[in-house]
């Protein structure tokens, strides 16, 4: 049985107090202080910070801070928040787009510029340090009540292979049948056709945009299919380039996505514009693949339809974007998509966010891209509550385990799930086993990946959005045995649009949260949470007030090499306390790049090692699909389970 830490008990039992006669307060007044005065004395004590942690909220100026949505751990130790619009779409409409530069050490930050709307778009670390982030938001979802221009999302199709088509926004199609006009919101690239060297045959290529009639009201509305001419094109052109729909009509208009994709330097803290991607994506997962490359999968296009299956790769040598239509599959929106200890297989977890079938392409499986074949994986508990949930290894990379984490029902559903399930993926035939259960069923739970191999459990929802005041101020450590350990309780309620990440420090820092009402009677409109919280878990405390002596890692390369062995000095921060250097274990983990509770690339990573008269001599893993290239943060845990501070190491 789960227990309760003494400040949950503390938060639920009423305290009486006998006040005697208080001409200013009232006896419940008195009492509710009396009750938080204990209850701040109690989670600022030593005892109590040793077993349960501790959190402190940090509040960034308001000329500085910002609706922060994604959260990356850079090798310069601090933190890129990336807002983008900020989901405000008067932001957008004047594109104002917010990043900020967060520096854990000193609780300050810098506003950095951005680009284009990196709100909603996903990321992923490169070889060389820098971080890779594409799409985002093009346009925001319109209500039909708020629609005074019929619309709807128009395919345009290109027959002709030896030129692309470009349609500059605000280009004209007239439907052949209705002789309605429309424009385009947009610019968008329709490549050349595809002709087959040995056939010849001609494979017409495709892109959506988003369409709104010239005319107001129901005068724009066409509720049949119609092909439509381009203007602005000879009538050769129009031959090969034309578009074609299945209605126009004053329905709720989608979020729509951006193809741009633009590479951050943490060292310069600049962006820098790279190739653009074939199809626009909003809510779009990366996946790193053992090569060097990432891998982009589903997100809303250009015109807020969800994508059938188009698979890009990208390749930091050429900063370009491939097609893979031989490795067409259709996911929901961030697809929690991992990449396996063995090249060319990746596997869905089932967790995803937001957009796509109900009922259809969100079986967890693993996916073989020799063949494009998918191999259900089942046993998962509560199978229709996926979205929102999150997933992460438990353990080190090496073992193969992954974790399913809460989640609802599709969409807006008051449905939830505690559900914690285990899969090891190492298995001949891998199942779904249940592992744990949280107390509560928890939409938007965060997943951090600890140094002991050990994940930290934080916030979330009980309903969508944090609907009727049903944020979830609880923390827990799961062990790698399946055991949930209580934390401290965080004071910020997190649920949409949150992140948590470990900091090269040890703590870990959470921040965003988009509730959709700020009342429990769901009647007031829910405000963005700004304040970040910073967590410092009990073993960075020791019972009698005292600092926790901490190994220190010296002495050692910053450069490393898959299936070598190098050696680290390893010290003690505290010199009346050697035992602090005596190590355990060395693991490398990635820098979290993490949204909507998603980082695919999250792993620990083993690293055999053998004791040293000064240290240790570690052993660097040979396969890429366990440990790619890139930056890590380095971490020596000793017997008490207490980590250095993170070395950052570069893996070649």
């Amino acid at each position: 049985m789960l227990k309760k830490t003494p400040t949950r008990f503390v938060r639920w039992v009423a305290t009486v107090v006998v006040v005697g006669t208080l001409a200013i307060a009232t006896t419940a007044t008195v009492a509710a202080l009396y009750h938080r005065f204990q209850h701040n004395r109690l989670i600022n004590s030593d005892t109590y910070k040793a077993q349960y942690g501790k959190w402190e909220v940090v509040s960034l100026p308001k000329d500085i801070d910002a609706n922060i949505i994604h959260s990356i751990v850079l090798p310069t130790g601090k933190v890129l928040l990336i807002a983008g619009s900020g989901n405000d779409h008067h932001n957008s409409d004047k594109a104002v787009y917010n990043s900020l530069v967060f520096d854990p050490e000193t609780r300050t930050a810098k506003r950095i510029d951005t680009p284009v709307d990196l709100f909603c778009s996903d990321h992923a670390y490169l070889a060389d340090g820098t971080v890779l982030i594409a799409g985002g938001t093009g346009s925001y979802e319109v209500l039909p009540d708020n629609l005074t221009h019929a619309g709807g999302y128009l395919t345009i199709r290109n027959e002709d292979p030896d030129h692309p088509g470009f349609v500059p926004k605000g280009t004209t199609f007239t439907g052949k049948d209705s002789g309605k006009v429309y424009r385009s919101d947009r610019d968008i690239t329709v490549p050349a056709a595809v002709k087959d060297p040995v056939t010849y045959k001609v494979s017409a290529t495709d892109r959506n945009v988003y369409v709104a009639a010239e005319a107001t009201g129901t005068d724009g509305v066409w509720d049949r299919n119609d092909h439509y001419l381009i203007g602005g094109l000879s009538f050769a052109q129009q031959q090969n380039l034309y578009g074609f729909a299945p209605e126009m009509a004053l329905k709720k208009k989608e979020y729509q996505g951006i193809d741009a994709a633009y590479t951050f330097n943490p060292w310069t803290e600049t962006y820098t514009a790279v190739g653009s991607m074939g199809y626009a994506r909003w809510y779009p997962t990366l996946t790193r693949l053992p090569d060097g490359k990432v891998m982009v999968l589903s997100g809303l296009d250009g015109a807020g339809r969800i994508l059938d299956g188009q698979t890009e790769i990208y390749d930091p040598a050429t900063g370009a974007w491939t097609e893979r239509d031989d490795l067409r599959r259709i996911f929901p929106t961030y697809p929690a998509v991992f990449q396996t200890a063995i090249p060319g297989r990746l596997f869905f977890s089932g967790p995803s966010t937001g957009w796509g079938p109900a009922e259809e392409h969100r079986d967890p499986g693993i996916w073989n891209l020799t063949d494009n074949s998918f191999q259900l994986v089942p046993g998962l508990r509560d199978p229709n509550m996926l979205e929102t949930g999150s997933s992460t290894w438990l353990g080190p990379v090496q073992e193969q385990r992954l974790l399913v984490v809460g989640g609802g029902g599709v969409g807006d559903s008051e449905l939830s799930t505690g559900r914690i399930d285990l899969v090891d993926l190492k298995a001949a035939q891998p199942v779904f086993t249940p592992l744990a259960m949280l107390p509560k069923g928890t939409r938007y739970p965060n997943l951090v990946p600890l140094p002991s191999g050990d994940v930290f459990i934080t916030n979330g929802a009980n309903d969508y959005r944090g609907r009727g005041d049903s944020n979830i101020l609880a923390a827990y450590v799961l062990d790698q045995q399946g055991a949930l350990h209580p934390m401290a309780d965080p004071t910020v309620g997190r649920d949409y649009h949150s992140t948590a990440v470990l900091l090269p420090s040890g703590q870990i820092m959470t921040d965003g949260s988009n509730p959709l009402f700020a009342d429990k009677k769901n009647t007031l409109p829910g405000k963005f949470e700004r304040r970040i919280e910073i967590y410092t878990p009990p073993y960075l405390f020791k019972p009698d007030g005292s600092t926790m002596a901490r190994p220190v890692v010296t002495g050692g390369p910053d450069q490393i090499r898959r299936g070598e062995t190098v050696t680290y000095t390893v010290g003690t921060s505290m010199a009346a306390f050697p035992d602090a250097a005596e190590v355990k274990s060395v693991r490398l983990l990635t820098p979290a790049a993490v949204t909507h509770v998603t980082d695919t690339n999250a792993r620990v990573v083993d690293l055999p090692m053998t004791r040293t008269d000064s240290g240790v001599s570690v052993t660097v893993p040979d396969n890429p699909a366990i440990a790619p290239s890139g930056y890590y943060m380095l971490f020596a845990v000793n017997s008490a389970g207490v980590p250095s501070v993170a070395k950052w190491v570069h893996l070649g």
